[in-house]
């Protein structure tokens, strides 16, 4: 509960926010919830000392038991969390009132975005243009606050945040869902007068006349913390002027190859704006129509302007990237929200969410081996092959390496190498320093893959049936230390 928040909201509100917060600290909550949180932030630390104390098999075993053991407390953990937050809003209400935390929440959640994407995002962006930071930060944040924000892009905000649906990422219900529980209904267009001028913020009520001193304060720490990255980006942004200037000049001689031409879309976009652009994407697809990039961008730009032309395009790019399927289908689904077109928007929407369901099934897929996984051979060139031989020879415990492709049921044309070493490693090493060995060479391998596509890599000793199954695979065997048959 920081300075933006109390600038944000007037006394009777902050009061509500902060009896929801003393109400995860009460004793409504139970015994069980709380031994709940505790254990949490016991296994997190835990977790987080094994990795910074370089003990890899005690990480491994532990990371194992997580493996097992997370998704059986989370399951609890997470209802229990969630219950919580319902019980806090009552506690707010009890104290405070039912209107006091219902419209703090809704403050909350409209005045989060505002900072975020606009008020943080236009400061940041002066730093295309200047080499300081600003002085003031938060006193112009008071002052933007104070005011009565912009009704559209509050309209924007609160629409958004009343749509928006409980998921299974957060422990915290949606607006509409906390809203509900405590039995108030929202209206867009009544909530607005909300958002009237703050006469009295909650940080002027309870800071007093320390107020400037926090504002002086949060101002030169931000202005301090921010000045390094501040002046990279200013320099980075001057180069990407300079490279616009060369390409635009270049236009003017010569036609642009394709990859030049999308830079130079690319860097028109980002310091000309969205109207600058449009010709120049257009041009791309009239040399190329089906470029997913560029059908992309212009499509997205179109359905800003409310143009259901991009639609069109970004079908187009769907079908040449299929990166781009879920991202693509949002967009489309918001802007028919928008148009009121609700059911065409539910079957973007359920394209988008079956899609998803592919991509877990497929990272399922490509997680593990199983002993009835179908292997073929790979189709990696001899110059790939070749330095990743030359990679193998700098492991002196590597005796053999296979090298093979997975047969995959979702998303064949996006392969799976699996690369399988078999190590030597003398008798009197324990199985603990074996153990560590086998996980510094899978990750230092990862670290060093260049193959173009995922990749498999385990260590093959415990699994010799499969060295069978290997070995029966044309040009599987792409390494063999010297000496060693």
């Amino acid at each position: 509960m920081g300075l933006p928040l109390m600038l944000a909201l007037p006394p009777e509100q902050f009061r509500a926010i902060l009896a929801h917060e003393l109400g995860h600290l009460s004793g409504n909550h139970s015994h069980f919830s709380g031994w709940i949180y505790r254990q949490r932030e016991t296994w997190y630390r835990i977790l987080k000392g094994l990795q910074q104390s370089g003990h890899d098999l005690s990480l491994l075993i532990f990371q194992l038991f997580l493996i097992w053991y997370i998704p059986f407390f989370n399951a609890y953990s997470f209802v229990l969390a969630r219950m919580d937050e319902y019980e806090a809003d009552r506690c707010a209400v009890d104290l405070t009132g039912e209107q006091n935390i219902a419209r703090a929440l809704i403050n909350f959640h409209v005045k989060s975005r505002f900072l975020e994407r606009y008020f943080w995002s236009s400061f940041y962006k002066q730093s295309e243009t200047e080499i300081e930071p600003p002085i003031m930060t938060y006193m112009d944040m008071r002052q933007a606050l104070s005011q009565r924000l912009n009704q559209e892009i509050t309209s924007a905000y609160l629409s958004e945040a009343l749509t928006e649906k409980t998921n299974h990422a957060d422990t915290h219900p949606c607006l509409t869902d906390r809203l509900k529980a405590l039995g108030y209904i929202a209206d867009t267009q009544q909530e607005l007068a909300i958002f009237a001028p703050i006469e009295i913020s909650a940080a002027q009520e309870f800071l007093g006349d320390t107020l400037e001193i926090f504002i002086d304060y949060f101002s030169l720490n931000w202005r301090e913390n921010i000045a390094t990255p501040w002046r990279q980006k200013y320099a980075e942004f001057q180069k990407l002027i300079a490279t616009l200037k060369d390409l635009n000049y270049k236009s003017q001689k010569q036609q642009l190859t394709l990859k030049e031409a999308i830079q130079r879309a690319f860097l028109t976009l980002k310091i000309e704006g969205e109207e600058a652009v449009i010709p120049l994407l257009q041009e791309i697809l009239h040399r190329d129509a089906y470029h997913a990039s560029a059908n992309y961008l212009l499509g997205e730009i179109l359905l800003k302007k409310q143009d259901a032309t991009g639609i069109e395009y970004i079908e187009k790019a769907i079908e040449q990237d299929s990166n781009i399927v879920i991202v693509g289908c949002q967009i489309i689904c918001d802007f028919l929200k928008n148009q009121g077109k609700n059911k065409e928007a539910k079957s973007y929407q359920e394209r988008a969410e079956n899609y998803h369901k592919l991509i877990l099934k497929a990272q399922q897929e490509r997680s593990k081996l199983k002993r009835d996984d179908k292997f073929y051979s790979h189709n990696i060139s001899d110059i790939e092959v070749n330095k990743l031989r030359q990679q193998l020879s700098h492991y002196p415990q590597i005796i053999t390496a296979y090298l093979v492709q997975k047969n995959l049921q979702y998303f064949p044309e996006k392969p799976l190498y699996v690369i399988a070493v078999k190590r030597g490693f003398s008798f009197w090493e324990g199985s603990r320093i074996y153990e560590s060995d086998n996980s510094k060479i899978v990750n230092s391998l990862f670290k060093e893959n260049e193959l173009s596509g995922n990749v498999f890599i385990f260590i093959l000793n415990s699994n010799l049936n499969m060295e069978k199954k290997f070995k029966r695979i044309p040009n599987s065997m792409i390494y063999q230390k010297k000496g060693k048959k």
